[in-house]
């Protein structure tokens, strides 16, 4: 048996660990939320990343090639937000009765408009990945001429809709952080596991392959300290906002997510920054795929760990990993990972 269907066979088996503990009265949804946001960050991460490639004329680099591998990924994450959506009520405090803080809140956080808002929001993704998944047309023809104009409200539209969709997935779940920064630090979360997801790829397909490994390492190099520097300043900017207005709310919202691996977590993103500045900085170690790629892991599983960061902690009061986190993650990225495959091939059949 191949990898993907025992991939797709221990998936749906996660799942139904955790539908069964979810009957039985475990809370599993808020881990499944968030499983389902580390999976969905790919290819909406890769999305603007692709944008700006090609307006910036790189669009025939390895780096555009991975993330475009990336966009497979998105019809997939579409069908596992369905839980998702049959779940509000264990899910969002709007669902739950609680008193909204604005009349603009009480119209926004309906269950249906939710639901709506978040159809629309894969619907323009998919739209834009079914553009963008396709190499770029010859520079100077009519064609490459459409693709930078759609590129250009892409940006515009993914910035909206990935500002929206943070809000709504991911702030609304615990509302006491009310930061207009917030959005931004969830996309710069996607951006980084995106393009630290595209690193493995690129680094996998041309392993071998004398010369191209080392200039595939160097194209992955800036865009990682870029993110990196990026995410250390918006959650420094945040917390710091926070700490010196004295907001009760918010300070409430940080303590929940404080304690032993709260505070692990914090040190490690340090780590990760400063080990990514001294390896991928000089210049003879960019072109190194082994340590491009031990970079680009270490960056996928702080922000793996992240997303349980920013959801879980607000329906336990702490921020800890729990079985049902486990089986969430290997629920998701297993049933991902077992349909992967044929999505992709569909994809880049039509791409072709």
């Amino acid at each position: 048996m191949s990898r993907r269907p025992i991939s797709l066979v221990l998936g749906v088996a996660a799942l139904a660990l955790c539908a069964f503990a979810g009957a039985s009265g475990t809370p599993v949804m808020p881990s499944y939320l968030a499983a389902w946001l580390v999976l969905v960050a790919l290819p909406a991460g890769a999305l603007p990343l692709l944008m700006g490639l090609e307006l910036a004329g790189f669009s025939a680099g390895p780096m555009a090639a991975s993330l475009r591998r990336l966009l497979g990924l998105l019809p997939i994450a579409g069908l596992l937000l369905l839980p998702v959506l049959l779940s509000l009520d264990g899910l969002y405090p709007w669902d739950r009765g609680a008193p909204p803080r604005t009349a603009f809140a009480a119209a926004w956080f309906t269950p249906a408009f939710f639901i709506l808002r978040s159809l629309a929001y894969l619907a323009i993704w998919l739209w834009l990945a079914n553009t963008f998944r396709r190499p770029a047309a010859e520079p100077g023809s009519q064609a490459a001429a459409r693709r930078r104009g759609r590129a250009v409200l892409g940006l515009i539209l993914t910035a909206v809709t990935g500002t929206l969709a943070a809000e709504d997935w991911v702030q609304s779940a615990d509302p006491g952080l009310a930061s207009t920064a917030f959005g931004l630090l969830v996309m710069t979360i996607q951006a980084g596991l995106a393009v630290s997801a595209a690193a493995l790829i690129a680094a996998r397909d041309s392993s071998g392959r004398p010369g191209r490994d080392q200039r595939t390492a160097a194209a992955f190099a800036d865009p990682i300290l870029v993110l990196l520097a990026i995410w250390g300043f918006v959650h420094a900017a945040q917390y710091l906002t926070v700490w010196s207005a004295n907001l009760p709310e918010e300070a409430r919202w940080y303590l929940a997510r404080d304690g032993a691996l709260g505070r692990l977590g914090v040190w490690a993103g340090i780590g990760v920054m400063v080990l990514a500045a001294l390896v991928l900085v000089p210049r003879r170690n960019a072109g190194r795929p082994a340590l491009l790629a031990g970079i680009a892991l270490l960056i996928l599983l702080l922000h793996g760990a992240e997303m349980f960061w920013l959801v879980t902690p607000g329906f336990r009061g702490a921020f800890r990993f729990t079985w049902a986190d486990a089986l969430a993650l290997v629920g998701v990225v297993g049933v991902a990972g077992g349909l992967y495959g044929p999505v992709d091939r569909r994809l880049r059949g039509r791409a072709s």
